[in-house]
């Protein structure tokens, strides 16, 4: 897609050093690049002098034409010109932007699963990682935790 050289600082020995990383992905067009996304495992990199493992935080976006979603990941308050008629979350850490992208490529409404990330968070006094909607068993699944959804909040929980 758009690669351009990334400067990065690693947290744990302070190693300096550069990386060409893309900047834009286009959901149909990367395959690789979703999938790992999906799988968290995007803006891993592992340091060559430390041999730590740490995310990536640089500029980046990820569009969905057919699934209309704009996921940005930015220090920036607000971005211009994407296409109106497509949603766009601005996103300030790499977590935060693969949460969004879990929700938003399963077509979620975040407001729900977010709401039920922080009710198992409280009664389990951790956080937790949201994983998927299972529709067969009207669940959200979140690591190895099942939060069962009631026939109503199965047909809010979409959004197409």
């Amino acid at each position: 897609m758009k690669e351009r050289m990334i400067p990065v600082t690693c947290p744990h020995c302070g190693h300096v050093f550069e990386i060409k990383r893309d900047t834009v992905v286009i959901a149909q067009m990367d395959r690789v690049a979703r999938s790992r996304l999906d799988d968290g495992s995007y803006f891993m990199h592992q340091c060559q002098n430390c041999k730590s493992m740490f995310y990536l935080y640089y500029p980046f976006l990820y569009r969905d034409p057919k699934k209309k979603f704009n996921l940005v990941l930015t220090e920036q308050k607000s971005i211009d010109n994407l296409c109106e008629d497509e949603q766009v979350v601005l996103c300030h850490s790499v977590s935060q932007f693969l949460l969004a992208f879990k929700i938003y490529d399963q077509c979620l409404n975040p407001k729900m699963v977010l709401v039920k990330k922080k009710q198992l968070e409280k009664k389990l006094n951790r956080s937790v990682k949201f994983d998927y909607f299972d529709m067969k068993n009207h669940c959200l699944w979140f690591e190895d935790i099942a939060v069962s959804l009631t026939e109503k909040e199965c047909k809010e929980i979409l959004i197409l």
